[in-house]
């Protein structure tokens, strides 16, 4: 009740506001979001809620994924079951030479492609072309953002109020009855410079019709001025190298200027380059298995055909030799024609990729040729069926190499992508440590602002010298102020652990460096080493295989002569003729790979292989 014995009117708004905010939240949660509202609804119906997780899991599995943004351009028509093998002819395979592969597949991927299925099991780690332009652009943390901070930027608005009141004072209004149009316009400029000062002009216009007695022009009087005001930094925050470092308005521990950006996005291209050299090498890990791949089905198809025709020789003379030796032939005939089929179709097993044993990749041609092939229409960006075979046309080279160790691990310790990223890392510590140094420093600000101001009954009124603008222009009303602002944090606690952290992070990353070069050496020393093996290697199995070549040519010219030779030994020449044929091959494939393996190590695969990256 109020004192003159009526509810007030004032009680009534404060309890009915009261029961607003009180029945508020029960509003808002009988109203959810409707998007929110309609998943709740399509993934949890009520019969869900009791406790029955099987049906609730069936409910889950059955909401439909959204739907693409546009068409996908697989190709997914053809299928592996469409290519007869039996049937063969020129037209239905491809040539492709190293270099034809390489370039494909750089022109195909946008996304870097691996032989480890990283898209799927996580496509957040996958490169893309588009990366170092993200890191550029990145609003947050790119370099367009850090320089963003020292754009001029534009700031005007305009308010407008209507007051009407009643006060406890006669002078003040018509007999303590004051009401008011108030208008302000406002715009200005402010511009940071790249030492920390803070610019600012503006201008200001008031329009006020009120209706104080005590008015002397009137109702209604404008007022306008214009000021300039300058902020600038003496201790922390000033100085073009911590602005560019840390950026203006940045705090201990929170560092993102230009530089720094720079830096992000610097170690966004090396990540990149990283990544194009890692696909490169893909590429070729896949070319030489599927390589391999043919080589190993000539081979058993070979032998193959030679335990067919033993078989059969052994087959005729059954009625004078009994049994025994032809089925002895026919289940070597069998044991082939096995490995055919699987070196034909393959198994989905791991090939040579990068990161398997050595960094460019270890040879391990066993997946077989549609396996084989299939994968290397992967990495290079091709259908992965399309009714035709790809033929690798390039064969491994045989001359030797040789590399100096003291050019090979100058050149790793400096080319290296891994390396060259760490040491943009450091940089970036080491900016970071610059920047939060300067935070031990007090903040001391000196400040100046300089103002003209005009008043008049009229804004501009070219008949009339007192409005606002013309009073304003004549300079009779000026005012400027200058001072200076100090703070300063007790202890500097948190500016003192930005710096010990600062410290610490770089002391860390000059560590993983020094490991870094460690590892890299080591690498370079193993495909160094490697190559001298797979080169002897190579050498030795090609005497083995000629060896082998004469002393089945041997056999044979007994057999044709009517003097047969003891079968053990004639098919065991048979399996190690075939043995001999894949070790060579492989020791081939393994000498080539080797060679890259130094370029890689070194950090110059793409400059080996021609390739330049350009913005």
């Amino acid at each position: 009740m109020s004192a003159f014995g009526r509810p007030s009117i004032a009680m009534n708004y404060s309890r009915a506001f009261a029961c607003a905010l009180i029945a508020l939240p029960s509003v808002l949660g009988c109203f959810p979001n409707r998007a929110h509202h309609q998943f709740v609804a399509q993934r949890a119906p009520a019969d869900c809620i009791a406790g029955d997780a099987t049906h609730r899991w069936d409910q889950l599995q059955r909401s439909d994924p959204p739907e693409p943004r546009c068409a996908s351009d697989v190709d997914y028509s053809a299928s592996p079951m469409d290519l007869d093998l039996t049937k063969i002819r020129d037209e239905d395979t491809i040539q492709l030479t190293l270099e034809e592969a390489v370039r494909v597949a750089l022109s195909n991927s946008k996304i870097l492609r691996d032989l480890g299925g990283t898209v799927l099991r996580s496509p957040q780690a996958s490169t893309s072309t588009n990366d170092p332009a993200m890191a550029l652009t990145d609003p947050r943390f790119g370099e367009e953002a850090a320089l963003s901070e020292f754009d001029a930027v534009l700031k005007s608005s305009a308010f407008f109020e209507n007051n009407d009141r009643r006060l406890n004072n006669r002078f003040f209004g018509n007999q303590g009855i004051f009401q008011q149009d108030l208008h302000n316009y406002q715009i200005g400029i402010d511009k940071r410079s790249a030492a920390g000062g803070l610019m600012s002009v503006r201008n200001l216009t008031t329009y006020d019709a009120n209706n104080q007695l005590s008015n002397a022009i009137g109702r209604s009087s404008f007022e306008q001025y214009i000021e300039t005001e300058v902020r600038q930094p003496l201790l922390q925050g000033s100085g073009t190298e911590f602005n560019r470092i840390a950026g203006p308005g940045a705090r201990a521990g929170q560092i993102n200027g230009f530089l720094i950006g720079r830096v992000r996005t610097d170690i966004s291209l090396t990540d990149f380059e990283r990544a194009i050299r890692d696909l490169v090498a893909d590429v070729e890990n896949a070319y030489w298995d599927l390589h391999f791949a043919y080589r190993d089905l000539e081979a058993k198809v070979d032998a193959r055909d030679i335990a067919q025709v033993t078989a059969k020789k052994l087959e005729a003379q059954t009625a004078t030799q009994g049994t025994g030796d032809a089925a002895q032939a026919m289940e070597q005939y069998y044991r082939f024609e096995s490995e055919v089929i699987d070196a034909v179709n393959g198994r989905s097993i791991d090939g040579t990729r990068t990161n398997n044993g050595s960094s460019g990749g270890s040879f391990r041609g066993t997946g077989g040729l549609r396996v084989a092939e299939r994968r290397l229409r992967l990495i290079v960006g091709l259908a992965i069926n399309d009714g035709r075979l790809i033929r690798p046309s390039d064969d491994p080279t045989k001359a030797p190499v040789l590399y100096d160790w003291g050019s090979s691990s100058g050149e790793a310790l400096s080319r290296r992508e891994e390396i060259r990223r760490q040491r943009w890392v450091i940089k970036q510590r080491e900016l970071e440590l610059i920047a939060n140094r300067n935070f031990l420093k007090p903040q001391l600000d000196l400040v100046g602002r300089y103002r003209f101001r005009g008043f008049g009954n009229d804004l501009i009124n070219y008949s009339d010298k007192s409005d606002a603008v013309s009073n304003l222009m004549g300079g009779d009303y000026q005012e400027w102020q200058a001072g200076m602002e100090y703070t300063m944090p007790v202890g500097f606690r948190k500016a003192a652990a930005a710096v010990r952290n600062s410290q610490l992070a770089l002391q860390r990353d000059l560590e993983v460096l020094k490991e870094q070069e460690r590892v890299v050496l080591y690498g370079l020393s193993n495909a160094m080493n490697e190559m001298k093996r797979a080169y002897d290697s190579m050498e030795l199995q090609e005497k083995r295989l000629q060896e082998i070549v004469r002393q089945l040519q041997s056999l044979q010219a007994k057999w044709e002569s009517g003097q047969d030779p003891a079968l053990d030994v004639l098919l065991d020449t048979h399996r190690r003729l075939l043995d001999a044929r894949l070790r060579y091959q492989q020791s081939r494939i393994e000498y080539a790979l080797a060679i890259r393996n130094v370029e890689f190590e070194k950090g110059s695969l793409l400059s080996f292989c021609n390739i330049d990256l350009a913005g």
